[in-house]
C-alpha cells in the first residue's frame, strides 16, 4: 500500500519507520541499505536516492493509506532498529537484521504465483516496482502536474519523470483548443477537428 499508495521506492518500504507518519502525509527519510540483511552490517539506513544526509520528501496520504497503516501497526506494531521503530523487519527475537529489495521481491513473486497472477509461461506478471509505476500514473492519467508527481517520486531531474511517464499525461492538445477557445470565442461551441493525412505526408484540416 505504501508503493502503490504514496509511490515509495522498496527500499524507502522497508524503512518507513513511526517517524514517518504524519498528519495527512508521510515524510520519507531513509532507504534500507542493501547490506542490510548482513547481521554485521552497522549502517543499515542510508539517504535516500539522489539526495543527501538529513534530506527528505513529503508525500501526501489518502484516507485509505492511512486507514492501512493503522492497521498494520495494530497488527504488528513497530520493531526497533538502532533509533528507528520500523514497520517491515523479521520478527524473531535477537535478529536485528533488515530486509532488502531482493528478499521483498523474492516473497512479492511467490506471493503472485499463489494468486495466480501469472503469464503464460508461469512467470510473474508484476514486479514490486510495478506498484511504484501504478502511483505514478494514475495520478499522471487523472490530471496531477507531472512536477508535483515527480517530486513525489523522488526522482532526480523531472525530465526523469517526463521520460518515463509523459506519455500517460492526459492529451494536451485537446484541451488547449477547448481553453484558447472559450478565452478567444466565449459564446461560440467549438466543431470537431477531423485531420486526414495527405500524400506526401502532409495533413490538412477537413
Amino acid at each position: 500500500y505504501l508503493q502503490a499508495g504514496a509511490g515509495l521506492r522498496i527500499s524507502e518500504t522497508l524503512a518507513f519507520d513511526s517517524g514517518c507518519r504524519r498528519n495527512e502525509f508521510i515524510r520519507v527519510r531513509w532507504q534500507v541499505n542493501a547490506k542490510g540483511y548482513r547481521a554485521g552490517c552497522k549502517v543499515r539506513f542510508i539517504p535516500l536516492k539522489h539526495r543527501c544526509e538529513g534530506e527528505y520528501r513529503d508525500i501526501p496520504t489518502a484516507p485509505f493509506l492511512e486507514a492501512e497503516m493503522a492497521a498494520h501497526l495494530a497488527d504488528w506494531g513497530t520493531a526497533s532498529r538502532g533509533e528507528l521503530m520500523v514497520y517491515f523487519t523479521p520478527r524473531n527475537g535477537s535478529n536485528e537484521t533488515m530486509p532488502t529489495a531482493n528478499t521483498y521481491a523474492h516473497h512479492f513473486s511467490k506471493a503472485l504465483k499463489r494468486a495466480g497472477l501469472v503469464k503464460a509461461d508461469g512467470t510473474p506478471k508484476y514486479t514490486p516496482h510495478s506498484l511504484r509505476h501504478f502511483f505514478a500514473s494514475t495520478a499522471l492519467a487523472n490530471g496531477i502536474p507531472i512536477h508535483e508527481v515527480s517530486r513525489w517520486l523522488g526522482h532526480k531531474s523531472i525530465k526523469t519523470t517526463v521520460d518515463i511517464y509523459g506519455h500517460l499525461v492526459p492529451a494536451a492538445w485537446d484541451r488547449c483548443r477547448a481553453i484558447m477557445q472559450k478565452a478567444m470565442r466565449p459564446d461560440s461551441v467549438m466543431a470537431p477537428v477531423v485531420v486526414a493525412e495527405q500524400p506526401g505526408g502532409h495533413d490538412a484540416a477537413a
